[in-house]
C-alpha cells in the first residue's frame, strides 16, 4: 500500500508550523526539542491516541496531515483530544467535487459515507488504496469462529517503531500481559506474509455466513419449541384431536340452532342455557383450582420430604464419621460426668458395660444407606418434576375455562339486556357458539402448521451443520497448504539476517542463520553448523542498545518483504531513536553501519518506502546514492536550530 506523507501542519497557541516531507526525513538534535512529538502527531492524525508532553499540553490545538494513498491526495485534520477526524479527498471519477467527512478515528459508529462501507478512518485508507478491508479469523477451532476486520492500526505497528517501546517489547509478539495486542500482531504478520490468501478468505466468509444461518435456524427452532410447549401444542396429534373435537362440537351446536328455529318458541330462553353453561364452567373452574391446590400441596410435601432426606443423609454421614472416630478412643473417664470408669472385661464396652459387637450396625452400612438415599432422592425428584408438569397443565386448562366463562358471562349480560323471543335467542346463541368453535378450528389449523415449520427449521439446521462441517474441513486443508507454503517466511528470515549482518549487529556473522517460528513469528539467531551453540533472541538480550537495533532491523526486513511481494503494508517506516542506547562515539562503527544500511536499501529495494528517522545524531547519506534526505537539527530554545514550537521556552532547572 503506497502511502506518502507530504506535510504536517501544526496549529499551536501562538503559531502555525508546517513540516514538509521527502523520501528520507531525518530529525535529530537535543532532547526536549520535540523530535519524538513529530512522529507521535503523525500517528495521532492516522488514528492513534496520544499522551501530550508538557509543551503540547500548553500549546497544541490541532494538526493537519496531508498525504497521498496510491497517488490519491487526502488531508486529515484532527483537533486536540478529539476522537474524530475530518478527512478531505476527491473520489475517482469526480475531478471537481471534494468530499469532506467527519468520521471516527478508531471506534466505528455506523457507515458515514453512503454506498462505501466506510465507518472509521482505517476503512477510508483501504478504500482510497482500492483494497478491501482485510479480515482475520478469531476464535480459531471453536464453534464461535468468526471473521473480524484487521485495521490500519494493526498494520501500522510495523510502520512506526516508537521510542517508548523500541527496547521494551517486540512488536507485541511475545507480550504475555497483553494477549489481545499479541493476537492482533500475529494476525497482522499472517496477513503481510500472505497466509490469508484470497481462496482462504473467501472460504472463511462463506463459513461465517453458513454458521450465522445455522445459529439463526437453531434459535428460531428453540423459540418456537418453547412457545408450542407453553401453549400445549407441541404434539401435532394433540392438535388434530382438538380440531376434530371442535368440529364435532360446532356441528352439534349448528344442529341445535336449527332445531331451535324449527321449534319456534317451544323451548326455553337462551338466557337459561347461558346460565347453565356459566354454572358448569364455574364448577369446572373450581374443580381445577382444587386440583391445582392439591397438586401444589403434593409437590410441596415431596420437596419437603426430599430436603429431609438430604438432611438425613448429612446427619447419617456425620454420625458414621463420629462413630468411626470414637471407636478408636480409649475411654478412662465417663464422657458425660467425667468420673473414672470401673474396670471391665475386654469383651465389654468400657463406657456402657455391654458386650461389644464385632460388626456393629452391619445392616446400616454407609454404602447401603447412601445407595438407598440416592435412589429415594431420585424417585422424589422424578415425582416432583411430574407434579410440576401436571400443575402447569392444570393451570393452562384453568385459564381456558376462565376465559370461556368470561365470554359466557359477557354474553349472558348482553342477553339479559336484549331478552328477545325464546326461540330466536336460543338460535342466535347456538349460532354464536358455533361461530366461535369454527374460529377456534381455524386457529388450530394455523397452530397445526407450526410443528411442521419446526421440523423444517430443524432439518435446515441439520443441513447447514453438514455443509458447515464439510466447508470447515476444506478450509482446514486450505489453511494447512497456506501454512506449509513458507516461502515468504523464508525470505523474511533471510532479509532479517542480512539486515543484522549489514548493520554489524554484535555477535551475528555471515555464517549464522535466522529461524522465525511460523506460529509466534519471534525470530532467533543461531550458528549454521555447531555442536554447542547459544541462541540469540530479543528476550535474552541484556543490552538495551542491541534490542533497539534488533527491533529496527526486523521492521526493515518486513518492509523489504512487503516491497517484494506487494503486501498491503503501508510504505512508510518511522524509526524513533534506533540508536536510543547506543553511543555515537563509543559505537560509531555500529552507528554508521546501521544508517548506511538504511540509505542503501532506500536507494534500492525500499526506494518506494518513505522514511522518517529520529535520533540524537545525524549520519549523512553517501553522495553516490543520490538520495533526497531532508535533515533538520533541533534544539530547545535555539533561534537557529528551531525546536518544534519555536517560541516555547523550556522552564529552567532549579539550582541547589
Amino acid at each position: 500500500m503506497r502511502i506518502a506523507l507530504h506535510s504536517l501542519e501544526l496549529h499551536f497557541r501562538r503559531s502555525v508550523e508546517t513540516l514538509k516531507f521527502g523520501h528520507i526525513n531525518f530529525f535529530w538534535g537535543k532532547i526536549g526539542a520535540g523530535k519524538t512529538s513529530i512522529a507521535k502527531l503523525i500517528d495521532y492524525c492516522l488514528g492513534a491516541d496520544i499522551q501530550l508532553t508538557p509543551a503540547l499540553q500548553l500549546e497544541f490545538n490541532s494538526a493537519t496531515l496531508r498525504l497521498s494513498i496510491e497517488g490519491r491526495p487526502i488531508a486529515i485534520y484532527r483537533e486536540r483530544e478529539s476522537s474524530n477526524v475530518v478527512a478531505t479527498w476527491r473520489e475517482l471519477g469526480s475531478e471537481s467535487e471534494m468530499l469532506e467527512v467527519l468520521l471516527p478515528a478508531r471506534k466505528a459508529a455506523g457507515v458515514v459515507v453512503p454506498d462505501t462501507g466506510i465507518q472509521v478512518l482505517s476503512d477510508l485508507v483501504f478504500h482510497l488504496a482500492g483494497l478491501p478491508a482485510p479480515r482475520v479469523r478469531k476464535g480459531r477451532g471453536t464453534s464461535e469462529e468468526r471473521l473480524e476486520r484487521l485495521s490500519l492500526r494493526d498494520l501500522f505497528r510495523y510502520c512506526y517503531v516508537d521510542q517508548d517501546d523500541i527496547d521494551s517489547d517486540f512488536f507485541r509478539l511475545d507480550s504475555e500481559g497483553d494477549y489481545a495486542r499479541r493476537a492482533k500482531s500475529i494476525d497482522a504478520m499472517r496477513f503481510v506474509l500472505g497466509y490469508h490468501q484470497d481462496v482462504v478468505a473467501q472460504m472463511e466468509a462463506e463459513l461465517q455466513e453458513l454458521h450465522e444461518q445455522k445459529l439463526a435456524a437453531k434459535v428460531a427452532a428453540e423459540t418456537l419449541t418453547k412457545a408450542l410447549e407453553e401453549s400445549g401444542f407441541s404434539n401435532p396429534a394433540e392438535i388434530d384431536a382438538q380440531i376434530e373435537a371442535k368440529r364435532a362440537a360446532a356441528e352439534k351446536v349448528r344442529d341445535a340452532a336449527s332445531e331451535a328455529r324449527q321449534r319456534r318458541g317451544t323451548g326455553g330462553h337462551a338466557v337459561e342455557l347461558l346460565r347453565t353453561r356459566a354454572r358448569s364452567l364455574a364448577s369446572e373452574a373450581g374443580r381445577l383450582e382444587e386440583m391445582s391446590s392439591e397438586v401444589q400441596r403434593s409437590a410441596e410435601n415431596s420437596e419437603r420430604h426430599l430436603n429431609e432426606l438430604k438432611m438425613l443423609s448429612v446427619r447419617f454421614s456425620r454420625t458414621s464419621s463420629a462413630r468411626a472416630r470414637l471407636a478408636a478412643v480409649d475411654f478412662t473417664e465417663c464422657p458425660r460426668c467425667t468420673q473414672v470408669l470401673p474396670h471391665r472385661e475386654e469383651s465389654l464396652c468400657p463406657v456402657c458395660g455391654q458386650p461389644e459387637l464385632d460388626s456393629p450396625h452391619e445392616h446400616l452400612s454407609n454404602d447401603v444407606v447412601a445407595a438407598d438415599l440416592k435412589s429415594r432422592q431420585g424417585e422424589l425428584q422424578e415425582t416432583l418434576q411430574g407434579l410440576k408438569r401436571q400443575e402447569r397443565a392444570i393451570q393452562r386448562q384453568l385459564e381456558q375455562v376462565l376465559s370461556a366463562k368470561a365470554s359466557v358471562d359477557q354474553a349472558l349480560d348482553q342477553r339479559m339486556r336484549d331478552y328477545d323471543s325464546a326461540f330466536l335467542s336460543q338460535a342466535l346463541q347456538y349460532e354464536r357458539e358455533a361461530t366461535g368453535l369454527e374460529q377456534q378450528v381455524s386457529s388450530l389449523f394455523a397452530y397445526r402448521k407450526l410443528p411442521e415449520r419446526l421440523e423444517d427449521l430443524l432439518s435446515k439446521a441439520d443441513g447447514l451443520q453438514g455443509q458447515e462441517t464439510e466447508l470447515r474441513a476444506k478450509l482446514a486443508r486450505a489453511r494447512e497448504r497456506a501454512f506449509q507454503d513458507r516461502q515468504n517466511l523464508t525470505d523474511l528470515e533471510e532479509f532479517f539476517r542480512d539486515c543484522l549482518v549489514r548493520s554489524r549487529f554484535p555477535g551475528v556473522g555471515q555464517s549464522d542463520k535466522v529461524v522465525i517460528s511460523p506460529r509466534s513469528f519471534v525470530p532467533e539467531v543461531m550458528p549454521t553448523e555447531a555442536e554447542d551453540f547459544a541462541v540469540t533472541s530479543f528476550a535474552n538480550m541484556s543490552s538495551g542498545g542491541m534490542k533497539t537495533i534488533f527491533k529496527a532491523c526486523y521492521a526493515i526486513a518486513l518492509h523489504r518483504l512487503a516491497a517484494k511481494t506487494g503486501a498491503a503494508l503501508p510504505s512508510l517506516l518511522i524509526l524513533d531513536s534506533a540508536m536510543k542506547n547506543v553511543s555515537e562515539r563509543e559505537n560509531r562503527e555500529l552507528f554508521h553501519a546501521f544508517y548506511g544500511m538504511v540509505y542503501e536499501l532506500a536507494s534500492t529495494e525500499l526506494r518506494e518506502t518513505q522514511f522518517v528517522l529520529i535520533d540524537k545524531e545525524f549520519f549523512p547519506a553517501p553522495p553516490a546514492l543520490k538520495l533526497d534526505v531532508r535533515s533538520r537539527h533541533m534544539a530547545p530554545g535555539s533561534p537557529v536550530d528551531l525546536p518544534l514550537i519555536p517560541y516555547y521556552k523550556v522552564p529552567p532547572t532549579s539550582e541547589t
